[in-house]
């Protein structure tokens, strides 16, 4: 039996509490499992980024050059490498973390990487196919000014737990989140708050990680440090995405919290087998 129960119904503080606990807890065997699969999606954006963090710094502080990053060399290779290679480390973490909930659900012994492997092999077109999706409902949020963006930011959030969990399509996992979320006005606003509160929280302690980098470069621009530091730049860009990558992965946690409650609340799987569970071990100290 896991220490932490996944089907049961929460409320907002209490998810937001399982989550930091369940992420503590599982640390040694989930951040693995992420740094397998994610890191080197993680690893190719941050070195991309660097490179780009470099190259807009190098032309700020050039007085002969162009002063400002909003150039068509801003936009270049480096920076689409960086946006894609993010969105895939994004995308397979999600993919990860939702992967690793249901078999915590589901088996008692270790998880183990290969298990996760299959799965995320399975998924991963699925996975980018649903983000493209869920990509284009917040870019119409963004257009259509009578449809806040704030809506499928959160009833669509729950799309890939529900698609790992229950076998869906890409189209399907989405209305299976939708529909869950929109139980209640209550509910929709716990998803919200809570994608809202861990996000901030992920985005702190990423902030963090951006320290070094971003000192470096402020240093560097006051002739402290010498000029060629491009490959300190591009290290501390690496720390910088891949730990925001990482951390991330509490969004993910928290979301697929709050899918099993939501799940519970209105079907209540986890009751009905805990009652069935009582009549079963009922029966037995009968028959002893």
């Amino acid at each position: 039996m896991r220490p932490i129960q996944l089907r049961e119904e929460r409320n907002f503080s209490e998810i937001i509490n399982v989550t930091f606990q369940f992420t503590f807890q599982n640390l040694r065997t989930l951040g693995p499992v992420l740094l397998y699969f994610a890191a080197p999606f993680s690893l190719i954006s941050g070195i991309a980024t660097g490179l780009f963090q470099s190259q807009i710094f190098s032309m700020a502080s050039d007085r002969y050059g162009m002063a400002t990053p909003f150039t068509t060399a801003g936009w270049g290779v480096e920076y689409l490498l960086s946006m894609l290679f993010n969105l895939l480390a994004h995308i397979v973490m999600s993919l990860v973390v939702s992967t690793y909930l249901v078999q915590y659900l589901d088996t008692d012994g270790p998880i183990e990487p290969a298990d996760i492997w299959r799965v995320v092999v399975r998924k991963l077109l699925p996975a980018v196919g649903m983000y493209m999706l869920y990509g284009l409902s917040l870019l119409l949020g963004f257009i259509l000014c009578f449809i806040p963006v704030a809506y499928p930011y959160t009833v669509f959030s729950m799309g890939m737990i529900s698609m790992v969990r229950e076998e869906l399509s890409p189209i399907g996992a989405l209305q299976r989140s939708q529909e869950l979320a929109q139980l209640s006005w209550n509910d929709g606003l716990t998803t919200f708050g809570i994608r809202i509160m861990v996000a901030i929280a992920a985005s702190f302690l990423a902030g963090v990680l951006s320290i070094p980098m971003y000192l470096i470069m402020f240093l560097q621009g006051l002739k402290v440090l010498g000029e060629n530091l491009q490959w300190i730049i591009m290290l501390t860009s690496i720390i910088s995405v891949g730990g925001t990558a990482i951390l991330g992965g509490l969004v993910d946690v928290a979301l697929g919290f709050q899918y099993f409650s939501l799940v519970e609340k209105k079907e209540g799987i986890g009751l009905m087998t805990e009652i069935s569970q009582i009549g079963t071990q009922t029966k037995r100290n009968e028959e002893e």
